[in-house]
């Protein structure tokens, strides 16, 4: 199963240019939180939900199953599981955020820390 890839690129372009259609996305930051207050995406049209990796098969309800989810976490690696996941678990429109925040810093907005 190929999980789609969205790049930190579309995804500033998004946030940039067509935040309306962000609306039809739902964010889903997999990392721990102490890695959250060490690092996020700061945009004025971004929000996500926290859910660690850990727990998202037990809050599968929380997920809207009518939005593209977008799954993210600091390097790619942890939220392409969760994208196989949630694709078994029967969500329809799943992508990995590619890169995850290690990209956003390094080619979106150097302000945020890598770790």
């Amino acid at each position: 199963m190929t999980i789609a890839q969205l790049t930190v690129g579309e995804l500033r372009d998004m946030l940039d240019n067509r935040p309306q259609e962000f609306d039809s996305w739902h964010v889903v930051d997999v990392r721990e939180p102490w890695e959250l207050e060490r690092a996020s995406i700061r945009h004025a049209c971004f929000r996500c939900s926290a859910i660690p990796k850990g727990t998202v098969l037990d809050r599968l309800a929380e997920l809207p199953r009518d939005k593209k989810l977008l799954i993210m976490c600091r390097t790619g690696g942890r939220s392409t599981e969760v994208a196989s996941w949630l694709l078994q678990s029967g969500f329809d429109e799943v992508y990995n955020l590619q890169g995850g925040i290690t990209a956003w810093s390094r080619e979106v907005d150097p302000s945020v820390p890598t770790y």
